[in-house]
């Protein structure tokens, strides 16, 4: 046979249709001895056999680049509150003015923040001129659950009530799946149980989804399951090249910055971020949104760290203070934060630690009064009206105070960031207290107001200078040596 070799052909990466060939690799395949392979590359070609028209390849056979799904975080959420974690001390003029929630949002975002308690996200689905059925979307989670993220609480509470939010999931549960979602809560119900969501050729499929994480700090990513054209078919969508991430919500309580609509406030309190859960849910015109009411789960509204306890009943604190004085993060040159630490350090007395009055407390209040206001005993007391005498019951039964929460805000029309670095600034701190003792017995008096007067020191520190009872329906009195 001497130099004669065996020859044939393949056509590969192509799509043959009756007589069309769609493009792909030819290959001249040579056989024995040196091999001589000629490789003719067929871009956008159509070898059309006896028809005499040629076709050009504008798309793949498949559809194009076929469906698209993302997913990222969303400044403009429908949920109408926002709470992020910044891993840094964070004073209330470095924020944006309170002109929403989204914008303070995006702020921390841009300040390495990581949202609490719910991540609000929207998802966006295009099917790409094929059959999308979506049944699943869930999430997750990457590594292990952490503690919830240190830094200052940024807490805003937007004024109404957000857009509807169509999931949520819940990463606290064992399995963290799709649940119809409401205006601000989400429910108990699995929002894929008797249908699917369809995806349109060319328009996206916009999803608000609110994420929820009370007891940990998690990573996660999201999971979708579907078909297209029939076939299962799977994606994984992250933050970019990374897991998508989430605060849980303290259980200690500390130092946070909020608003509710009228300027940033400095406060102290724990439970920031934490959601609440419906069954059923309501939609924004107060009706029963269909498939949320679960037979299993508790009533009503609750907490997502405590199903079935009630979010309007304040939760007295039960546990024996670990410190004097509760920790506290102090800027001692940003006088709401002076403001707060006097309310926290007043209000924290315990007579199973040989505390035998309010004014037992000065030396830990010291630090944040002028010589002359400590001279003069210190002021006001910030759990208690007159400030000179605890409950008889506390004193009998050794019992304690906790602070539930403070917060110091500018006095009204004084919301400048100027108002709050000058030489003198004036604020009004709010305060919740709870007296408790070991034997159970527990009292939760009356919340007050002070007017707290702060003066600046050389140095930059503000120290209380005054103090004052704020009645509400009566005129404050006018000080005719206060700086304007």
């Amino acid at each position: 046979m001497g130099e004669q070799r065996d020859t044939h052909n393949r056509i590969s990466n192509s799509t043959i249709h009756g007589n069309v060939v769609m493009g792909g690799i030819i290959s001249l395949m040579t056989g024995r001895g040196p091999r001589l392979r000629l490789l003719v590359a067929v871009a956008c070609v159509l070898a059309l056999l006896g028809a005499g028209t040629t076709y050009w390849v504008l798309k793949a056979t498949d559809g194009g680049t076929g469906p698209v799904l993302g997913a990222r975080y969303d400044p403009e959420h429908g949920d109408a509150d926002s709470t992020a974690v910044v891993p840094r001390t964070v004073k209330p003029a470095e924020l944006p003015a309170v002109t929403g929630c989204g914008a303070a949002r995006t702020w921390s975002h841009q300040q390495g923040a990581t949202d609490v308690g719910a991540s609000p996200l929207s998802l966006s689905m295009v099917g790409n001129g094929h059959t999308v059925a979506i049944e699943q979307v869930r999430a997750t989670i990457v590594g292990e659950p952490r503690d919830p993220l240190p830094g200052t609480i940024v807490n805003c509470t937007g004024q109404g009530e957000g857009k509807k939010v169509d999931m949520g999931l819940d990463l606290d549960a064992a399995q963290p799946v799709a649940l119809i979602g409401a205006a601000g809560p989400v429910s108990f119900a699995p929002f894929f149980t008797d249908k699917y969501l369809y995806l349109e050729n060319q328009k996206p499929e916009l999803i608000s989804l609110t994420v929820l994480a009370t007891r940990h700090s998690y990573d996660y990513v999201l999971t979708v399951e579907g078909t297209v054209d029939g076939e299962p078919r799977t994606w994984t969508l992250k933050d970019g090249d990374r897991p998508f991430r989430v605060s849980g919500v303290r259980t200690e309580r500390g130092t946070e910055i909020s608003t509710h609509g009228r300027g940033w406030e400095t406060g102290y309190g724990k439970g920031a971020g934490e959601r609440i859960r419906c069954n059923p849910c309501y939609d924004q015109d107060e009706q029963v949104i269909p498939g949320t009411a679960v037979a299993t789960a508790p009533a009503g509204l609750t907490f997502s760290s405590a199903p079935g306890a009630d979010p309007v009943q304040p939760l007295v604190p039960k546990e024996h203070p670990a410190a004097e004085t509760p920790p506290l993060t102090v800027d001692d040159h940003d006088a709401e934060s002076v403001a707060v630490a006097w309310a926290v350090t007043s209000g924290s007395f315990d007579a199973s630690r040989g505390d035998t009055g309010p004014a037992s407390v000065l030396r830990r209040v010291r630090p944040y009064l002028t010589p002359e206001l400590a001279a003069a005993g210190g002021g006001l007391n910030a759990c208690s009206a007159d400030g000179t005498v605890w409950p008889a019951d506390l004193a009998a039964r050794r019992g304690w105070s906790v602070v539930m929460w403070a917060t110091a805000m500018p006095l009204e029309g004084h919301t400048d960031p100027g108002d709050l670095t000058g030489d003198v600034v004036e604020l009004e701190v709010s305060t919740s207290c709870a007296y408790v003792a070991a034997d159970g017995w527990s009292r939760t008096p009356n919340g007050i107001s002070v007017r707290t007067r702060l003066e600046r020191r050389p140095d930059g520190r503000y120290l209380i200078s005054a103090t004052e009872l704020v009645r509400y329906g009566v005129p404050l009195p006018v000080d005719p040596t206060a700086q304007p």
